[in-house]
């Protein structure tokens, strides 16, 4: 048997690593941040703890890894083609893919709802958390103020606001919440 070429152990660390990193989400959202200790995380990824600071130097590197590359995924749902001139259809692809993230990856949601309520663990992802959403919210300020509404940021707090309040009970009652419903309730909003 030959030896792996590099291409072959860039495939196999990386899935080692999604593995950790899904395995971690996970245990994150049922057990909180707090309460998972690494060698859970190690245990249940099927790899030993040591082999796992192969991959992150800690557990706080694995968080931020989970909260911000998710971050960075809602940024992909607002690219739009001139800031100083969102559209209404930008946005709603915005709010469109989002409510596809809360469904088909709710333990991302409970995770940050909860470390929304812990502070000296959220200090931990503040500084870029706060880049990702300034530049959402000010996305949306420029659409509404663009579009001519009034109290732009006043609507851009409540749209985001509402968007945490349908992840919250969404995540309490999958089956029973009307996202589709209310998805139509956000877009007569802008």
């Amino acid at each position: 048997m030959s030896p792996r070429t590099k291409e072959q152990n860039e495939v196999i660390r990386s899935e080692k690593e999604s593995l950790i990193l899904d395995t971690a989400l996970t245990l994150f959202a049922k057990n909180g941040f707090l309460a998972t200790p690494v060698s859970l995380i190690a245990k249940e990824a099927g790899i030993s703890k040591g082999l796992m600071y192969n991959y992150f130097k800690s557990k706080e590197e694995l968080l931020y890894k989970i909260i911000i590359g998710k971050f960075e995924l809602f940024m992909d749902f607002l690219k739009v083609n001139d800031i100083n001139n969102v559209q209404k259809n930008e946005i709603i692809n915005f709010i469109d893919g989002n409510l596809l993230l809360l469904k088909q990856d709710p333990d991302f949601y409970k995770l940050y709802f909860s470390l929304s309520f812990q502070p000296s663990v959220f200090a931990l992802l503040e500084k870029d958390f706060m880049r990702i959403l300034e530049t959402i919210a000010a996305t949306i300020n420029n659409y509404y103020s663009t579009a001519g509404f009034e109290n732009s940021f006043t609507k851009t707090r409540f749209l985001l606001a509402v968007f945490d309040g349908i992840g919250i009970h969404y995540i309490m009652d999958p089956i029973g919440f009307p996202l589709d419903e209310t998805r139509n309730m956000i877009i007569n909003l802008l």
